[in-house]
């Protein structure tokens, strides 16, 4: 009975010190997870044509020479004008360009009341809108309240999020050029902005070509029917004829630097331009030898009980009720960070 009893107690014990190992291996390898940079995924690759397709050699020319005889195929600046308009008064560590659709008032009153309010004085929270006819009065009235609206003249709508999307690398050049970094959102977004701030100080992107985001990986297949449950992002083959979509950073969530978002606003008149902004912003980056970057603190999905010391943004959030419940749990974290 001893040397059972002495058997059972050993066998014990190194299941005991197994555990034990193997607890302490797996949060080592969590921590250095979570401590590396921006993750370089291995994307499928995408070589094909697509129109221009010399566009980094009209840039080095455009750069050395002030001129091209390249002439432009995307006349997209010239499509609409700015209606409402605002513009940084001096230098700006951090510019947030909140993409909204114009009908969407309580969800930008919710940003200003929360994550939109938490930040000092040279960082710019700035929300993008299209047109609307019945909502024009109520959108000047908004504007004029709070100076935070960029508007453009065509119609809000989502086969126009294009518009939006380049409507705000040109406002950023033309109006708000002294910002170091440079964030694109969607308005169904939470984002944390202390951890957007060091993210951004911490990666160093000055005079670096990279784009961070959460990076979508996966080859997917252009939407070819009209009757397709997922018609909403239908795209002909006249538009964009490419049997695959490029690896793509889900628009909703964008980092990068000044520098970039200069690059990529002379270059868009010389690429053909898709309604799918996200997927257009991406493949003329990647033609430039811009980087798209994935890192896990851009998160694409809904937490609704958020890590506030890891995540950047996070996205699900069209519920202001969702959003005002994420900014107390910040709050209850961080609230010394933020303004009152």
């Amino acid at each position: 009975m001893i040397s059972i009893s002495y058997r059972n107690k050993l066998n014990k014990s190194k299941r005991t010190i197994t555990q034990v190992v193997f607890i302490i291996t797996f949060v080592l390898i969590c921590l250095h997870t979570n401590q590396q940079p921006a993750e370089q995924q291995r994307c499928y690759d995408f070589h094909y044509n697509y129109p221009l397709n010399n566009v980094k050699d009209i840039l080095n020319e455009l750069k050395n020479n002030g001129t091209t005889t390249i002439q432009p195929i995307n006349h997209i600046y010239n499509q609409y004008n700015t209606i409402c308009n605002v513009k940084c008064a001096s230098y700006t560590e951090l510019i947030i360009l909140v993409k909204s659709y114009i009908g969407h008032f309580d969800q930008r009153q919710a940003i200003r009341s929360t994550w939109g309010k938490c930040h000092g004085e040279t960082v710019r929270v700035v929300f993008l809108l299209g047109y609307s006819a019945e909502l024009n009065e109520h959108t000047r009235n908004e504007y004029a309240e709070y100076k935070d609206i960029v508007q453009g003249s065509f119609n809000d709508e989502y086969r126009n999020n294009i518009y939006k999307t380049l409507m705000a690398y040109d406002w950023v050049i033309s109006n708000c050029s002294n910002s170091q970094f440079v964030f694109f959102v969607d308005d169904d977004y939470f984002v944390t902005i202390p951890n957007l701030l060091q993210f951004s100080r911490e990666n160093k992107m000055d005079g670096k070509d990279v784009m961070f985001g959460h990076k979508q990986c996966d080859p997917q297949n252009p939407v070819r029917s009209k009757s397709s449950k997922y018609r909403k992002w239908y795209i002909s083959e006249e538009e964009y004829q490419p049997p695959i979509l490029p690896p793509f950073l889900s628009g909703g969530s964008v980092l990068t630097h000044i520098t970039v978002v200069r690059k990529l606003r002379i270059a868009f008149p010389y690429m053909k331009p898709i309604f799918l902004d996200d997927v257009y912003v991406s493949l003329v980056a990647q033609k430039l030898g811009i980087k798209i970057l994935h890192d896990e603190r851009f998160v694409n999905s809904n937490l609704r009980r958020m890590d506030f010391n890891f995540i950047i943004s996070c996205h699900s959030y069209n519920s202001t009720e969702y959003l005002y419940e994420a900014w107390l749990q910040f709050k209850a974290v961080n609230n010394l960070h933020c303004n009152q």
